[in-house]
């Protein structure tokens, strides 16, 4: 029996999907809140713990920004594909708030640090996890819509950290016990709320779980009728696979087929890299991004925040402007391109005019936000979850997720000292250059997925069974 997934497919876009897609994306939500709220926090910890250098990039690679998060994926990966996206999210948010609070609590680094890698463990284990689960529930002609809400609240937590980080600024050291115990607060409660969310039909279908896939249907306000086809249906016989138990998934007469390890090397081939490109930069400003500004000859914890808001608030801009109505109609291949383009120029005004110089940091802050929004990091992250099949989607999430947070980790361990050496310009000559691969590499090859089905994309991507 084959199963056919166009009631999920060609759903309009209903309530139900904003509300599970929100309570999904808030993992996006602590991701990025969590990195940023350690980096408003860094100067304080500096003062208060005494940190050298070496062991502000060590917290920096080991938190949520880099190598918490690695681990973290590739161990939620498996286990989504195993047992089921839904599973993940039992759990996971606990060790946040275990974490959040140690951190909330801490007197010295042997509290802070393996507060701070729990926290990066769950949003390792989170964020991967939600993607594939909105992606597996969305219509096609809204799954860039709704994939864009993770991009948005993963701007979103950092505002309101920031916010929280400039009001509670008279607190001084203290004031990072507030925004870690928000971030507690947050993950406690959307713990609560996510026990009513659905598991994902085509994870459900793959599994033989008839079951969850109505239960699905009937949640979504789709038809029920139209599960069950013939599986003579199809033209196409799915690729056969001895380590996968799968059954055969329809959409449209399209057969989501069981491709071979050495063909998906070409998905991974593409997807890591432009996920590495994007995320060194990214990852870098959400942690250091108030380091940099003192080079504006302010010391001031409080202009440190106000600029990284700008940061994120030009981004979402960006989304809601260009990337939610446009990234399910256009030539995502160009939005990517255009976007990456724009962030070159970015850091390409620093690499000659200081950044001491209040317009340079403008100019850098605001293009690199509003250029990442309007198409390279919601893109990035949509290409990553139509590349790979169900059986393997969630495992692949947690392999690219956890290959870009590598790479931030191994590269956090040496931006102070490249800061204190040689200085913002060194740093900004090398984001120029991986913004300009960036565009190249989606340009040329990112797969034409605008308004189609998972499968069809996968069948596009790879060729004919």
């Amino acid at each position: 029996m084959s199963k056919d997934f166009s009631p999920f497919d060609n759903s309009p876009i209903k309530g139900i999907h904003y509300r599970w897609t929100i309570l999904a994306a808030m993992g996006d939500y602590l991701d990025a809140g969590s990195i940023v709220a350690g980096g408003a926090s860094l100067t304080f910890w500096i003062t208060y713990f005494h940190l050298a250098s070496l062991v502000q990039g060590l917290i920096a690679a080991l938190g949520p920004n880099a190598f918490g998060a690695f681990i973290g994926a590739l161990i939620a990966g498996p286990l989504g594909d195993r047992f089921g996206r839904k599973a993940i999210y039992t759990y996971d948010l606990i060790i946040l708030l275990i974490g959040a609070i140690i951190v909330t609590a801490s007197t010295n680094i042997f509290m802070l640090i393996p507060g701070y890698i729990l926290i990066g463990l769950a949003v390792g284990i989170d964020v991967p996890t939600s993607w594939s689960l909105i992606a597996e529930y969305a219509p096609k002609v809204g799954r860039g819509k709704l994939m864009s809400f993770t991009n948005i609240f993963w701007y979103i937590g950092p505002i309101v950290i920031l916010i929280l980080g400039i009001a509670t600024s008279p607190l001084g050291v203290n004031s990072f016990r507030v925004l870690f115990g928000s971030l507690a607060l947050v993950a406690a409660v959307t713990w609560i709320l996510r026990r009513g969310m659905i598991e994902s039909p085509r994870w459900s279908a793959v599994k033989g779980k008839e079951t969850e896939v109505k239960k699905a249907m009937e949640k979504l306000g789709v038809s029920p009728t139209s599960i069950d086809k013939d599986s003579q249906s199809s033209n196409s016989q799915p690729i056969p696979s001895s380590s996968m138990n799968t059954s055969n998934v329809n959409t449209a007469n399209v057969t989501s087929s069981k491709i071979s390890i050495s063909r998906l090397l070409k998905g991974f081939a593409f997807i890591i890299p432009i996920y590495i490109l994007w995320g060194v930069p990214a990852g870098t400003f959400g942690f250091f991004l108030p380091f940099f500004v003192e080079d504006l000859g302010s010391k001031s914890v409080v202009l440190g925040d106000v600029v990284d808001i700008g940061w994120f608030a030009t981004a979402i801009i960006g989304i809601l402007a260009i990337t939610m109505p446009f990234s399910d109609k256009i030539s995502r291949r160009i939005l990517y391109a255009i976007s990456a383009l724009v962030c070159a120029v970015s850091f390409a005004i620093p690499i000659t005019l200081p950044f001491k110089i209040l317009a340079v940091a403008a100019a850098n802050v605001i293009l690199f936000g509003f250029g990442q929004g309007i198409g390279l990091w919601p893109i990035t992250r949509m290409w990553s979850v139509e590349l790979f099949p169900t059986e393997i989607r969630n495992t692949a999430q947690g392999i690219t997720w956890a290959s870009m947070r590598f790479a931030i980790g191994v590269w956090s361990l040496f931006v102070p000292t490249i800061l204190s050496i040689i200085g913002y310009s060194a740093i900004a000559a090398i984001f120029t250059a991986f913004f300009i691969a960036a565009a190249i590499i989606g340009g040329l090859y990112g797969p034409k997925s605008q308004g189609k089905s998972l499968e069809t994309v996968l069948k596009e991507f790879y060729g004919e069974t």
